[in-house]
């Protein structure tokens, strides 16, 4: 009995179901947004600010201001930053 009242709850749900609301929202402010940051972060600015951190950690570390575990593992996080829309293209074959 149990069975059969959770069959037919399944069935009235997929035949009265509506389209979600998600599809009725408009999110091209919210992909532009999106958009910019990723610009900002791989374009030349990103890429500026990038090198100018790379190259104050390695500094930090030459100095002993942080320690070398430190400084490999903000070098790999930087590496990540500016690989991640490369990787994202190769596989998906879209612009990043």
């Amino acid at each position: 009995m149990n069975r059969n009242l959770i069959a037919l709850a399944a069935i009235a749900a997929v035949l009265w179901s509506q389209p979600a609301f998600a599809q009725e929202i408009d999110l091209s402010a919210v992909d532009s947004l999106l958009d910019s940051i990723l610009t900002a972060l791989t374009g030349v600015t990103g890429r500026t600010v990038m090198t100018i951190i790379a190259v104050f950690v390695l500094i930090g570390g030459a100095f002993a201001f942080l320690d070398w575990g430190r400084v490999f593992t903000l070098l790999l996080i930087i590496v990540i930053i500016g690989v991640v829309p490369t990787v994202i293209q190769s596989i998906w074959g879209g612009t990043a």
